[in-house]
């Protein structure tokens, strides 16, 4: 028989963010442009490719040793001193999916001149949705100081873009606008959470290299506070579907009857903050799109890297 907080915790997924473990097959399949411009084409027909690399390592809510894994694909033969990094997050509400999921858009990226990574992160196996967060977060920060602290890749540690589908955008997005300044207003669990595993930064691996974060592609993903996007901060391009119900445009109907449960806010809300404060974004509404609009939009990848292209 399921506990009653196995049962609490199956419930939560199924509310939150569940679509982002039944994601669509996606085609990243573009010509390649042998004379194109670099970072908007796909101009190497080849990339390398090193899978389950250990980029660091943790403890699960429940106390479990995780070992974290990143696939890393680079464009081959590339004379480039330095490079653009790209980390990637899978989908799968904190409980389920796995870093292969977005390889072939990691692939794409190293095709038009990226070095580009797909990331395990440790899931939610007790606990809430706000404490899985923050653990994410700390592991994308390991995995960006994990390229930083030797630099073996050549990477442009003033160019480094995170982001992902569903849960790995939530991640993405607190990684980049939820920061010391917010906590304020953050919900004590957070708070809390945070003191208790090595704050921001985390431990998850790599200590004391770089950190910084360029940019964020935003695929329907949000905020716990789209108010946590303050100017200054890093540039932000998303995807969304205007009718998406498992991670709202705006914000869930019923988080009103229950302001401190797991809910966010989405981009329809974070990109006006983001105008007025005057961070440089794009976003890509998709009228009557749901969760997965990003997976059936012909455009929406070019767009993301022309974006990206434009503010390197």
């Amino acid at each position: 028989m399921k506990s009653r907080k196995s049962l609490s915790l199956l419930l939560l997924v199924t509310i939150s963010f569940i679509y982002g473990c039944q994601r669509e097959e996606v085609l990243f399949q573009e010509p390649i442009l042998a004379d194109g411009t670099r970072f908007k084409d796909l101009v190497f027909s080849e990339v390398t490719s090193e899978r389950d690399v250990k980029y660091g390592q943790n403890k699960s809510a429940a106390g479990r040793e995780v070992d974290l894994f990143m696939n890393i694909y680079q464009p081959a033969k590339d004379t480039m001193l330095v490079r653009p990094l790209v980390i990637l997050a899978h989908g799968g509400g904190f409980t389920s999916g796995q870093k292969e999921d977005f390889d072939d858009m990691a692939q794409a990226f190293a095709q038009a001149g990226y070095v580009a990574a797909t990331i395990s992160y440790r899931l939610m196996d007790e606990g809430g949705l706000k404490t899985a967060v923050v653990d994410a977060v700390q592991d994308l920060m390991a995995a960006i100081r994990y390229f930083t602290k030797d630099n073996a890749y050549r990477v442009d540690e003033d160019n480094v873009w995170v982001g992902g589908f569903s849960a790995g955008a939530v991640m993405a997005l607190h990684a980049a606008y939820f920061r010391e300044n917010e906590l304020a207003s953050a919900p004590q669990e957070i708070v809390d959470h945070l003191n208790a595993t090595g704050g921001f930064s985390g431990n998850s691996g790599n200590p004391g290299a770089s950190e910084k974060i360029k940019g964020v592609i935003n695929i329907a993903g949000g905020l716990f506070r789209a108010d946590w996007v303050s100017a200054g901060e890093p540039r932000l391009v998303s995807v969304h579907g205007t009718r998406d119900k498992d991670v709202a445009y705006t914000k869930d109907p019923a988080a009103a009857n229950n302001p401190n449960g797991d809910f966010t806010e989405g981009s329809g809300l974070i990109h006006p903050i983001a105008d007025r404060v005057g961070i440089v974004n794009q976003l890509k509404a998709i009228e009557r799109g749901k969760h997965g609009a990003f997976f059936t939009c012909s455009e929406c990848f070019a767009e993301i890297r022309n974006f990206m292209y434009n503010n390197l």
